[in-house]
């Protein structure tokens, strides 16, 4: 395996990780929210990270699948 390749791999895993730590987060911050004002503002900040890093795997599929660096992920349809 070449250094990019490690290098990707190591980075997808870690961006996966991340993932699954700001979901855990903001899904615990959502429950709390009742009990304090500032969990509330919180799940929307791990939200917003994992909106972030959701993205990023977006890139890494597009460069498994031969797409251009710019083009952007499928999110599918998001609603707001």
């Amino acid at each position: 395996m070449t250094y990019e390749q490690e290098f990707l791999k190591d980075f997808s895993e870690w961006v996966d990780q991340q993932i699954q730590v700001s979901d855990l987060a903001m899904k615990t911050a959502q429950t709390m929210a009742n009990e304090d004002p500032a969990a509330e503002t919180a799940a929307v900040r791990y939200e917003s990270r994992l909106e972030a890093y959701d993205f990023i795997k977006g890139k890494f599929e597009n460069y498994k699948n031969g797409k251009p660096f710019h083009e952007m992920p499928d999110f599918g349809e998001i609603k707001y």
